[in-house]
């Protein structure tokens, strides 16, 4: 009789069932700080007409012909993530595929499709600022904030830094904690 396997991959979960990602739950778990802050914003911001502002602009995603563009949607999200976190578009991208919260908040499964890349934010930021929509979302969006009496300070995820130290201690003698000699 041939071993059964007791490893699952993300293609081991059937297409109905969703990604391996969203079928695990933990039980009683805590919902995350980010998660709950995602869920307040959410419910804050006027998504539908700041994704009328936003067509003025955009409209790679209504394309007949080529490759289909992200969403309006997806990508004005991931600017609030950049505003709200002070995160590049780099950091954003590395967020929205570490975070089961910012990826389902984005509106992408992190695993399939993929999600936005820095390039495709940073673009899209771009072609919104010269359009002169960009000042006009943020304006709105600081007002539906305004308007509900909540103030926000921006939040920052840190990652570690690894570096090498710049000068090694020399072998022939031991540290002396005076590296400058």
């Amino acid at each position: 009789m041939k071993p059964r396997s007791l490893t699952v991959s993300a293609g081991d979960v059937r297409a109905d069932a969703g990604s391996l990602f969203t079928s695990v739950r933990w039980p009683r778990a805590k919902t995350p700080k980010r998660a709950e802050a995602l869920a307040n914003l959410e419910r804050l911001l006027p998504w539908a007409d700041l994704e009328a502002i936003v067509r003025r602009a955009y409209c790679r995603d209504q394309r007949r012909t080529g490759r289909p563009g992200y969403s309006a949607a997806m990508l004005l999200r991931c600017l609030v993530v950049c505003w709200f976190w002070l995160l590049s578009d780099d950091q954003v991208e590395a967020v929205i595929l570490d975070s089961y919260a910012t990826a389902r908040f984005v509106g992408t499964d992190p695993w399939q499709p993929r999600p936005p890349s820095a390039s495709t934010i940073r673009e899209f930021r771009k072609q919104l600022e010269l359009s002169g929509v960009l000042k006009e979302i943020r304006a709105r969006i600081d007002a539906a904030v305004a308007a509900a009496g909540i103030t926000v300070r921006g939040g920052m995820i840190r990652e570690p830094v690894f570096k090498r130290p710049s000068v090694a201690p020399r072998a022939d003698r031991p540290p002396t904690g005076n590296e400058n000699e």
